[in-house]
């Protein structure tokens, strides 16, 4: 990529700490309000950001958000939506022990669109983002340069967690293992997980030490490794957003933010 496009799609994407404070702020939210409104806008903002994103590509998003999000679906739907305890529900439909309530499919709705927007989310910014660009926007957001580099190098090393489980898998298929089927991959998947977890936690730990030998983080100083566009609305956002985050979580809880609930969305099918 030539400096002049590399200049040009800098100019377009936030300041990395700006994408970590609207990410911060809308997991906040997510979470502290109780209304499937929030998720609902948090996933499609994060489905216009994954579309006009100039280093995230729409196709790897969606199948990300689907990979991760449509199990969980299934799960919550089978588990809350068809076998909701308790005796003061509305049931719409019933066979045996299974029955179909109002109260399960709120349940279900509001968490599978918290994870979803989880999800999205943070596929957004995983994606569109590098170690360096992380680092930066944690350093501008004054985290502790060793707190910077420990997250920014487990976003660096994703690949290498895809990269060290396909040399498991094909060690595995030479010594005879019929890896090509999903029943022996699900009984190899405690081992692979937990070998590929100890050596990434040591190759953290060795360039740390290398780091720290070369004198990282001796000054109280540290500079960006990269130029990132920045301006004075972003900055403005950088400050106001956790203000009006708090803000919000506070009416929710004083019961003065009128946004309607799961049961409220759901209330047509009693």
């Amino acid at each position: 990529m030539s400096p002049s496009v590399l200049t040009e799609t800098e100019s377009r994407r936030w300041h990395p700490a700006t994408e970590i404070i609207v990410l911060g702020c809308a997991l906040v939210l997510v979470f502290g309000i109780p209304s499937p409104v929030v998720p609902l806008l948090v996933l499609a903002g994060s489905t216009v950001a994954a579309m006009a994103s100039p280093s995230v590509k729409v196709a790897t998003w969606a199948a990300t958000v689907v990979v991760l999000c449509v199990p969980m679906l299934i799960v919550v739907g089978l588990v809350q939506g068809l076998f909701y305890p308790g005796d003061d529900v509305h049931v719409l439909w019933q066979a045996g022990p299974v029955r179909l309530s109002i109260e399960g499919l709120a349940i279900a709705v509001q968490l599978w669109l918290r994870a979803t927007a989880l999800v999205a989310l943070c596929a957004v910014i995983g994606l569109g983002n590098d170690a360096a660009r992380l680092f930066d926007g944690l350093i501008t957001l004054r985290f502790p340069a060793s707190i910077a580099y420990v997250c920014a190098s487990s976003l660096s090393l994703i690949p290498l967690v895809s990269t060290r489980v396909r040399e498991v898998l094909e060690a595995r298929a030479a010594r005879g293992w019929a890896t090509d089927r999903w029943s022996v991959r699900l009984r190899l998947l405690p081992g692979i997980v937990t070998g590929v977890f100890t050596s990434l936690l040591v190759t953290v730990d060795q360039r740390h030490e290398v780091l720290e030998q070369r004198g990282f983080a001796a000054s109280d100083h540290s500079v960006s490794l990269q130029d990132h566009s920045d301006s004075r609305w972003q900055r403005l956002l950088r400050r106001g957003g956790p203000a009006l985050t708090l803000v919000l979580i506070v009416l929710s809880v004083l019961g003065l933010l009128p946004l309607p609930g799961a049961e409220d969305m759901l209330g047509g099918l009693r």
